[in-house]
């Protein structure tokens, strides 16, 4: 079994849930490259997805928090189970958020980041569809940085799961306790 990990913004492939994925799961493999979102283009990121996927040919993505902006987007083109982990689904909010958050960031570079994903939400993530039994969902019920999610369960009210967990925030911190999920999920009891 294959499982394609994408982090979140500010981690690497190396962070912890990719750790804590080859723990639960150590007879799986577990590809987990790194993204430098602040410099590279939602576009160039999304191909390099498609690369990986088509070489590795992994039976489910996981993705966290913008990791999980881009498992959805993923959804494209890519037919196996999809895991995300309080994804983001309104990236030029949560971008904006970021950046208000950090004062020094200059601002050049995100009026530049937020244009390149404009472009790429509308182009990519907005056309983005679930297909039966492929979506499952994590999410806090304490996710300060992105609230209730109920703007991503509208966009798809018919995941095959939604796994609701509290005292964990953004980044869920019972990421552990998903294991059973994910192994059910994929047929691996």
């Amino acid at each position: 079994m294959k499982i394609l990990y994408i982090h979140g913004y500010g981690s690497t492939g190396n962070a912890m849930k990719a750790q804590k994925l080859q723990m639960m799961f150590p007879d799986w493999e577990i590809v987990a490259p790194t993204f430098d979102y602040d410099r590279l283009s939602p576009k160039v990121i999304y191909d390099q997805l498609k690369s990986i996927i088509g070489k590795e040919q992994p039976q489910a993505i996981l993705g966290s928090s913008t990791g999980g902006y881009y498992a959805l987007c993923c959804m494209r083109f890519y037919q196996g189970i999809v895991w995300c982990v309080n994804p983001v689904s309104d990236i030029l909010k949560t971008i904006k958020l970021l950046a208000n958050s950090n004062p020094s960031i200059p601002q050049g570079p995100i009026v530049q980041k937020i244009q390149e994903y404009a472009l790429f939400d509308q182009e990519v993530f907005q056309r983005a569809q679930s297909r039966n039994g492929q979506l499952h969902l994590a999410l806090s019920i304490d996710d300060e940085l992105l609230g209730d999610h109920h703007c991503l369960l509208d966009r798809y009210p018919n995941c095959a799961k939604v796994v609701w967990k509290e005292d964990c925030g953004h980044r869920f911190y019972k990421f552990d306790e998903l294991k059973v999920d994910i192994a059910q999920s994929l047929g691996a009891e």
